[in-house]
């Protein structure tokens, strides 16, 4: 029973390595019979004998053979003779193969294609292998065309002057037959290379830097040819000029608020800086404000220490009102504009020309009186209008162009402020004896009130002509004689 036991242990763990195949005896099903469990593990124990041998052969071939060398480095076997090794050719690659004959991959295409029977001789060998190349982006480096423009303007330079062009070719007829220039000899030049050389020199006379500042074009020892105007102390700039575009849209206007609009916006302006100054305090990146403390709310604020020393508390609190007042008047005075300042502003906000520019045109009968000339002219001075007095035979015209306030104060002057009847006092009696009863009253219209684009005089100036048609011409200069032609019919009506 003992060795029963030993054989089915033997048994079960050849059939778990895989040495003993299934369906040898030993399987669970026969282990009932002890004859067939004897005979089975007879087998199984010679079967293991050969299978430990074929694995003991197998571990021998699998160590690597030694190396035997002999005195001159040549590989030996066991024996002791030289083992001969064939000679085995390197891998190569078709594309660094290298044909006897120089062609590339167009020979072995039409090589293949001559051993094909099937290929139609018409269509070129290679087509629809080749593919074609794909269209990319091709940018231009920055500064090509600069140079390409100042290249040729050099060009164009040297040729106006004789210089010929930059860039001719060498001749090359003292090159070998070979066709190499870097077998010739250094220093080596043809003759008529050298002659043309010389002759070129000696045509030019002057530089063409130096070709503007001479007037004969040849250089003089004395500079007695010399432009003197076109020194200066200048230094030319080229004109910048604007790439060809169209204009950019005007900017958006800014909406115009009504008065209320604009008060309500003020406060809620003021309202949004009060909020966020609370916010502060709040998380304590300000400090809280001093209780402002005045005599009518003395008691209401400061309470229980009001009454302890009133004269005193009455005196800090008064301290503190007339610091409060001090630091207001300060700020004011801090705003307050200077006398300079005060009167660019009145005079910006009254003859500020960006609000727009208007003309007014009037028309004197006769202007003799020099107190009536003096406040024409001190007037136009003192409201900053710019025009003329323009007196001939028949009247008087005065043009006046300026701000809108300033027109409006000038007509106040001409056509109310001014009694155009009145003389001078030791005339007045002369004259009413001369004119009699049927004396002219003088008097001052206006002709014509607008608005202009630009101005047409740089100050006001007084003009006197002799005659109406040079008085007419003096007005063409500045495209205004259809005003003289207006008062003309003026009078005629």
């Amino acid at each position: 029973l003992q060795m029963q036991k030993q054989l089915a242990e033997k048994l079960k763990g050849l059939k778990q390595k895989g040495i003993l195949p299934a369906g040898q005896p030993g399987d669970r099903k026969n282990n009932n019979n002890d004859a067939s469990a004897a005979k089975g593990g007879t087998d199984a124990l010679a079967a293991a004998k050969a299978a430990a041998a074929a694995n003991a052969s197998a571990s021998k071939m699998m160590k690597p053979v030694p190396l035997r060398l002999d005195d001159q480095g040549r590989e030996i076997d066991e024996t002791g003779q030289v083992i001969a090794k064939e000679s085995v050719d390197a891998p190569v690659f078709k594309a660094s193969e290298k044909r006897p004959d120089g062609r590339g991959k167009d020979y072995q295409r039409e090589q293949e294609a001559e051993e094909d029977k099937f290929l139609d001789p018409r269509m070129p060998a290679g087509i629809g292998t080749r593919r074609k190349k794909r269209d990319t982006f091709s940018f231009v480096q920055e500064g090509k065309f600069q140079k390409m423009a100042q290249r040729q303007r050099m060009k164009s330079k040297f040729a106006e002057l004789g210089h010929g062009k930059m860039d001719r070719r060498r001749d090359d007829s003292n090159l070998p037959q070979t066709g190499n220039p870097n077998l010739v000899p250094l220093g080596v030049r043809s003759d008529s290379n050298e002659a043309a050389t010389t002759s070129k020199r000696e045509e030019i006379s002057i530089e063409w830097w130096d070709a503007c500042l001479v007037s004969n074009g040849e250089y003089d020892a004395e500079c007695g040819n010399l432009v003197s105007n076109k020194i200066t102390s200048y230094v030319e700039h080229p004109v910048p000029i604007d790439p060809p575009a169209e204009a950019p849209q005007p900017p958006p206007q800014p909406l115009k608020l009504t008065k209320k609009e604009q008060k309500k916006f003020r406060t809620q302006q003021r309202q949004a800086r009060e909020k966020e100054k609370q916010e502060m305090i709040r998380q304590g990146l300000l400090e809280p404000p001093k209780p402002k403390v005045k005599i009518s709310n003395l008691v209401r604020v400061l309470g229980a220490d009001a009454t302890q020393d009133p004269t005193k508390i009455e005196k800090e609190v008064r301290a503190q009102m007339d610091e409060r007042q001090q630091a207001h008047e300060d700020r004011n005075l801090a705003r307050k504009l200077t006398p300079a300042e005060r009167r660019e502003k009145k005079m910006r906000k009254m003859f500020d020309p960006e609000k727009g520019l208007f003309l007014a045109v009037f028309k004197i009968n006769c202007l003799d009186n020099p107190q009536h000339k003096f406040k024409i002219d001190v007037n136009a001075e003192e409201n900053m209008l710019t025009g003329c007095v323009l007196t001939a035979d028949s009247f008087t015209l005065v043009i006046v162009e300026g701000c809108s306030k300033s027109i409006i104060r000038y007509k106040k002057l001409m056509l109310k402020r001014i009694d155009w009847n009145s003389r001078v006092p030791g005339e007045e009696e002369t004259m009413a004896e001369e004119e009699g009863d049927g004396a002219v009253h003088n008097a001052c219209t206006l002709l014509w009130e607008g608005s202009i684009q630009s101005t047409h005089f740089r100050k006001f100036r007084q003009e006197v002509r002799k005659n109406d048609i040079a008085a007419r011409k003096h007005l063409s200069d500045y495209n205004l004689e259809h005003l003289w032609d207006l008062a003309a019919r003026e009078g005629t009506q």
